[in-house]
């Protein structure tokens, strides 16, 4: 079973190659993905969020930042950049049993 650094390395890399189907393989099938208004409940609306992102990006380029691991709970701020704006949020996941359990995005810009 994968440790919580060890997932959330997984899950960044599957983020940063835009397959919605790796960026979803980490969650728990009943797991929450809470973004801003936004609640995404169980792997297959997770996936759906999932599978929208590369379009939304488009052409930026997403990087990590800060990833620290305090037990079960993974945080970490990303920016994505593209030659028109930057956008940066930060996310703190809960994993458990080598699953995303729970996650949390906050925005700090405008959304991409």
């Amino acid at each position: 079973m994968l440790t919580p650094e060890e997932v959330a390395e997984k899950h960044l890399t599957a983020v940063k190659g835009g397959d919605p189907f790796l960026m979803a393989e980490d969650y728990a099938q009943d797991a929450l993905l809470v973004r801003g208004e936004d609640v995404f409940a169980g792997k297959e609306e997770i996936l759906n969020y999932f599978a929208g992102v590369p379009n939304r990006m488009g052409s930026g380029v997403i990087k990590f930042m800060k990833v620290e691991v305090d037990g079960a709970s993974v945080s970490f701020f990303w920016e994505i950049t593209d030659d028109k704006k930057v956008v940066s949020g930060k996310d703190v996941m809960i994993i458990k049993n080598g699953l995303i359990q729970h996650q949390e995005v906050t925005l700090l810009t405008e959304d991409f």
